[in-house]
């Protein structure tokens, strides 16, 4: 039997016990540009899920899971990267040796970054959105390792080079106080090698350190950095020969390159890192690609094949073929995949996060008051898998059953 309470909002209707639950991970498949055909892969997701960058049929492209839109951005590019936020993303335009990088703030805004219409691109963004980092047409007429500062208006550039003899390079990542670069380079003498820049608060370089290759490889690339500076992630071997594998340098281990573990192929590549978490892909012995994880901690003798973590998410021949990154607080997993349902290659959205319910300590303050009321009131209403502690039951909606928590538990832990 029903009963009526009257409280705050008003009348709320409690039948039966009160359940407390959790919902799991989930899938999302982001589709194309086209009903059928096309292809499209994500490369960065905003924290809460709601706005994943990447290309879709050729266009840089915009995934806004709030609206349920595909903004189609520019022809002939990609955007790589997008703030914790969403509120900006970077990318470029062309193929080399016409390239052109850009800047896009929501709804649909595009700017061209400097040196443009000089070569440049950006591929990597700081979670708050105030730097990005690329490769650029340098003042010695070279194309160098960047930086851009994008809270200034218009926004500056710098490049980079090992001194002495550095005359080409490209940068991938940047920490989250936009004080460590890593990137890769050819210099003479030395090959093609990565390299790792410090950088003082005015952007001049304070010291900088070779990422090598695993000993009896041809040359290494470093994708990413951790959020803190000091862990680079990447490829080693030969890239463009086709036998190539993921590895990591540790600034604890003096920067000397540590082999992940892998899937038995020859090819794998480490493209992301938040945390202790790196992502990336790893070839079987039959050649097919297959979207990996690792642990920081355990990254040399172990590798987690996300099609089997993850396999209840997935149709009768799906795959999720390359993990291409991770929101900044390292909760979703973005890349390419195989969607069986629509028999095409598309970009994923993949959400590791459980929902644990709770006793309605929203704030996890350890006491349910008024601060735990007014959060979930002012979430009322809301649905989806993003909510965080204000969905209390984990029902994928903040409603009743969530307000009705915190009543109960009124007082709990003060």
């Amino acid at each position: 039997m029903c009963r009526s309470w009257k409280h705050l909002a008003g009348l709320l209707c409690v039948c039966g016990a009160l359940l407390m639950g959790a919902y799991g991970q989930t899938l999302t498949w982001l589709g194309t540009l086209t009903p059928t055909g096309g292809r499209s892969a994500a490369y960065g997701a905003s924290n809460d899920g709601m706005m994943v960058v990447g290309q879709a049929n050729g266009y840089a492209a915009v995934w806004n899971r709030q609206t349920s839109t595909i903004t189609q951005v520019y022809a002939s590019s990609y955007l790589i990267a997008v703030a914790a936020d969403g509120s900006k993303a970077v990318g470029f335009w062309g193929s080399y040796p016409d390239q052109r990088a850009f800047m896009w703030t929501p709804p649909n805004n595009f700017q061209w970054l400097p040196p443009a219409p000089s070569f440049c691109w950006a591929v990597d963004i700081t979670p708050s959105g105030s730097h990005a980092v690329g490769k650029a047409r340098s003042p010695s007429g070279n194309n160098l390792p960047a930086v851009w500062e994008l809270n200034t208006n218009p926004p500056l550039v710098h490049t980079y080079a090992v001194p002495g003899d550095m005359y080409l390079g490209e940068a991938y990542g940047i920490s989250d106080d936009a004080r460590t670069v890593v990137a890769f380079g050819h210099g003479n003498r030395w090959g093609y090698k990565g390299v790792v820049f410090r950088l003082n608060s005015d952007g001049s370089v304070a010291a900088w350190a070779f990422l090598n290759p695993v000993s009896g490889h041809y040359g290494c690339v470093p994708r990413e950095v951790s959020g803190d500076g000091t862990i680079a992630v990447g490829n080693t071997g030969n890239f463009w020969g086709g036998s190539y594998y993921p590895v990591m340098w540790r600034e604890v281990n003096n920067w000397q390159p540590e082999q992940p573990a892998h899937l038995g192929g020859n090819a794998g590549e480490a493209f992301d890192i938040r945390g202790d978490v790196i992502v990336g892909f790893s070839s079987l012995p039959n050649g097919q690609y297959r979207a990996v994880r690792w642990n920081v901690a355990t990254a040399t003798t172990q590798v987690e094949d996300l099609n089997q973590t993850y396999a209840a998410l997935l149709g009768n021949g799906s795959v999720l073929a390359m993990a291409l990154g991770l929101s900044p607080n390292g909760r979703f997993i973005v890349g390419e995949g195989y969607n069986a349902a629509t028999g095409r290659y598309e970009a994923f959205l993949l959400d590791t996060q459980v929902c644990a319910s709770h006793n309605g300590d929203v704030d996890e303050s350890g006491c349910v008051d008024d601060a735990d009321l007014l959060a979930v009131l002012f979430a009322f209403g809301q649905s989806g898998q993003a909510l965080g502690r204000v969905d209390a039951n984990c029902d994928g909606v903040v409603d009743d059953a969530d307000l009705l928590i915190v009543l109960f538990s009124f007082g709990s832990g003060c």
